[in-house]
Order: C-alpha cells, then sequence, then structure tokens
C-alpha cells in the first residue's frame, strides 16, 4: 500500500505522443487527464479549463502518471512554465535517464536502450555525452562521470 506522501502510479489508459505519453480517463465520451479527473473527485470540479493541474512531485507523464491528490494543485500556464524552468523536470524523469547510465556503463548499445525505451538513439546519445541532463547527479562509480 502506498502511503500518502508516495506517488500513486496511474494504472489506466495512456495516451498522447510517444515521447509525452499521458494518464487519462474516459467518461461519457470525455477524455481528461487522469491527474485532472482525481483532483475533481477529491477537490470538486474545475470549471475553468485554462486551469491546469500541476503535480509537485514531477511524476505526472509516463511512467509513473502520479495521481495522488497530495502531489496536485491548481495553477495556469505561466506557473507550470515556471516550475519547469525552476526545476530540471522537463523531459524524461530522472529515475529514467539514471537507468539510461547504468544500462550504459553496463555496455549495452545505444540503438538497444533507445529500443527498450521508445526514445531515438540521438537522445541516448546526448546522454552519453553529456549533452542533456547534465543537471541530473551521475551514480557513483559510473564511468559517464568519472
Amino acid at each position: 500500500m502506498r502511503g500518502p506522501q508516495d506517488c500513486w502510479p496511474w494504472l489506466g489508459t495512456w495516451g498522447g505522443r510517444k515521447r509525452d505519453r499521458r494518464p487519462y480517463y474516459m467518461a461519457r465520451g470525455r477524455r481528461t487527464m487522469a491527474y485532472r479527473w482525481v483532483w475533481e473527485l477529491v477537490y470538486g470540479e474545475v470549471l475553468d479549463e485554462s486551469v491546469l493541474i500541476l503535480h509537485s512531485c514531477d511524476n505526472g507523464g509516463w511512467p509513473i502518471g502520479c495521481t495522488n491528490p497530495n502531489h496536485l494543485r491548481k495553477g495556469t500556464v505561466q506557473d507550470n512554465s515556471a516550475n519547469m524552468t525552476d526545476r530540471p523536470r522537463h523531459g524524461l524523469p530522472a529515475s529514467v535517464v539514471q537507468a539510461i547510465r547504468k544500462l550504459l556503463d553496463q555496455g549495452e548499445t545505444q540503438a538497444e536502450i533507445a529500443r527498450l525505451y521508445g526514445l531515438t538513439r540521438e537522445t541516448i546519445s546526448a546522454i552519453a555525452t553529456k549533452r542533456a541532463y547534465k543537471h541530473l547527479p551521475y551514480p557513483a562509480g559510473g564511468s559517464v562521470d568519472e
């Protein structure tokens, strides 16, 4: 069982582009983001469609899609953009980047890792050469950082 401060992974349907998959819920012919649906169940309907539901945990997208109402808050597009800039969360989750680095250190090919995660080989190369995600710490003993 997950606690009130843990992320609650979405176990339902996912949609969106391959690189930006999001959890959603379908009801009465309407597709709604899963976390917006959870917000409305817990806190009440959000009548203004311009209001976004933001995550404090940065795990709203694939592969977690956190639906813990304790991690959700209302905000604007500007709030979301400012938050994304303040905290390096655009792109892949840190746990995925670190798993990719570990696979690279273990000798897996960039092509195989790209296939495994549904990414391009160029993305894996950018992680391997520190052109991307250099703000994330490298695992202790990882050859990428040495």
